[in-house]
């Protein structure tokens, strides 16, 4: 029951379900997902990091980039969950706005790159010292 009530206090936020229709979509890196919410770095992480706490997302680094995606679904409560987060993503339009937004957005590579991040805390060379 307590996974449960995690899972559903993960979801009770507009942000964190944008972030799973923008997933939903592709892996995205911080930055990525700061420019399309546009939201401040530290809203953005602290969100995803619910969402991981809950199991929702997965997180991988490669360099100075953290790069989350959906994470497989354990039950099939998590697995209608997901179902409800595609309809969301067509028919709500604020998530609708995201995913089209996040189409017309650079890879994280061609976003940011060490030499210039978007957010130093997000890809930049401080991104090292920073746990996201």
């Amino acid at each position: 029951m307590l996974e449960t009530m995690q899972l559903f206090r993960a979801l009770a936020d507009e942000t964190r379900l944008r972030i799973l229709s923008l997933l939903q979509q592709r892996e995205l890196c911080v930055c990525q997902l700061v420019d399309v919410l546009k939201e401040g770095q530290s809203k953005v992480s602290r969100h995803l990091a619910h969402l991981r706490a809950a199991g929702l997302v997965n997180d991988r680094r490669d360099a100075t980039w953290v790069y989350y995606s959906l994470a497989e679904p354990t039950s099939s409560l998590h697995e209608q969950i997901l179902e409800c987060v595609r309809v969301l993503g067509r028919d709500v339009p604020v998530a609708a706005a995201d995913v089209q937004a996040l189409a017309g957005l650079a890879t994280c590579g061609e976003l940011c790159s060490d030499d210039e991040p978007v957010n130093d805390a997000c890809c930049g060379k401080k991104a090292q010292a920073v746990r996201v």
